[in-house]
């Protein structure tokens, strides 16, 4: 398939089309007729990388274009990704390893070294333990001690360097290895936090405490950051003026959405896709779907994923005697974009988002979608998504409500039809062959 893209000058956005099959000019997507884009053609074969029980799926790509060899190491230290269980940071560096053609360099551990496809060299460190507070934290310590010990056998010099997320973790041995060039992806800081009870209260406390201690890091470390937004680049460049910083869409994979045949959509069914924490607002949901046995009997909720606060959201449907939340847990990418498909509602009160891929991937299923709003999601998604007030279930109740019986505009998948995952790569790649030709 040969898809040609267009990026907008200025905008600094992508547009994307097939061009076998659904030829469009930039103005159908951009709004304006004369977008000044510069336009190049990429190769790629669609590519699978979402919530996945299927590790098989994860190899199915292409690299997007040819670019110049670029001698990549990628610390990618700090992930608990399994075949089952994949998040949104993971997705980004996957479909960049899979994509790009580069086969970087490695620190990985053991449990996610079947996640990758194509590697170049991988330095393996310890596999997951149970993910409980004590697991953790034992778990992270030890990758750490790894990963510099590991740096020291290999003292080879890489063009680039890049640390996948701004944790101990990645970033003190993303310090320890070589690299002309030494950069991070944050995809976004840790707001302040409202805990659920005593064990999350301790994480979200520890979370903060690292963050503070490794944004002084992150200053001695990097010479390029990687926001994943606007509103987080701000904030970086606040912290440390000067830094070369950039914005990086996460992105997510249309073409494995296309694959799936269209479902005929449930007027009475919503469904959410995301880690069970409360920062994802699992909790305001229970209230909204409180609200609504009452006053909608027929409609129903599914969630899909699972997440440490699993266990205390299922005694909190009970107590409730909630029946119209079922728990789906972990689901294939098939069934998880037909649960979309045929979903007319998609219900997303998360306080905290680097990005959006769920929220993404719902637009795209032409879904209704109902969310907080987050600072960063209208420069990324911009009226598509109906949003409430952040933290206000009565308020998210009230705007689902209101859009219940209003159907999805046309222009919404094909805008974000701009986030398609060969775009992104391409972009990211573009980015590091310009920080490859100096050095600071």
């Amino acid at each position: 398939m040969w898809i040609q893209a267009c990026r907008m000058v200025g905008a600094g956005r992508w547009h994307l089309s097939n061009t076998q099959t659904q030829p469009r000019n930039c103005s159908e997507t951009s709004g304006s007729k004369d977008c000044g884009c510069e336009c190049f053609c990429a190769w790629g074969k669609p590519v699978s990388f979402m919530i996945s029980s299927n590790p098989e799926r994860l190899h199915e790509s292409a690299p997007v274009a040819p670019t110049a060899r670029l001698d990549i190491f990628l610390v990618y230290n700090g992930t608990t990704a399994t075949s089952t269980s994949i998040g949104g940071g993971d997705q980004v560096m996957l479909k960049f390893i899979r994509l790009s053609g580069t086969k970087p360099d490695l620190l990985i551990p053991k449990s996610a070294k079947a996640l990758v496809a194509s590697p170049g060299k991988l330095f393996l460190t310890l596999g997951n333990l149970p993910l409980n507070l004590i697991g953790i934290i034992t778990m992270f310590f030890v990758r750490i001690l790894q990963g510099i010990f590991l740096s020291f056998k290999n003292r080879h010099v890489y063009d680039i360097a890049v640390g996948v997320s701004p944790y101990s973790v990645d970033l003190i041995p993303l310090w320890f290895w070589k690299a002309r060039r030494k950069g991070t992806i944050i995809y976004h800081l840790i707001p302040k936090r409202k805990a659920v009870n005593w064990p999350t209260r301790i994480r979200f406390a520890l979370a903060a405490v690292e963050q503070r201690l490794n944004m002084k890091l992150l200053a001695h470390v990097c010479d390029f950051l990687v926001a994943g937004n606007s509103f987080t680049k701000g904030q970086l460049e606040a912290a440390m003026p000067g830094k070369t910083i950039f914005v990086l869409d996460a992105g997510f994979d249309a073409s494995a959405i296309d694959r799936v045949p269209e479902q005929p959509k449930n007027p009475n069914l919503a469904c959410f896709v995301g880690r069970l924490t409360s920062q994802k607002g699992i909790f305001d949901l229970v209230k909204v779907m409180a609200a609504l046995q009452k006053t909608d009997p027929a409609f129903q909720l599914v969630m899909v994923g699972s997440g440490p606060e699993r266990d205390f959201l299922l005694a909190e449907t009970k107590r409730l005697g909630l029946d119209n939340i079922t728990l789906a847990g972990f689901i294939s990418d098939e069934e998880k974009i037909r649960l979309l498909k045929r979903s007319a509602f998609f219900f997303f009160p998360s306080y905290e988002e680097g990005w959006g891929i769920a929220l993404a991937e719902a637009l795209y299923c032409e879904c209704r979608c109902v969310c907080y709003e987050l600072t960063h999601y209208r420069s990324i998604f911009q009226d598509f998504p109906t949003y409430a007030k952040l933290g206000d279930p009565e308020d998210f109740l009230r705007k689902f409500q209101a859009i219940q019986s209003h159907a999805v505009v046309p222009e919404q998948k094909r805008y974000l039809r701009q986030y398609d995952d060969p775009i992104i790569v391409r972009r990211f790649m573009d980015h590091l062959e310009q920080l490859s030709r100096y050095t600071p």
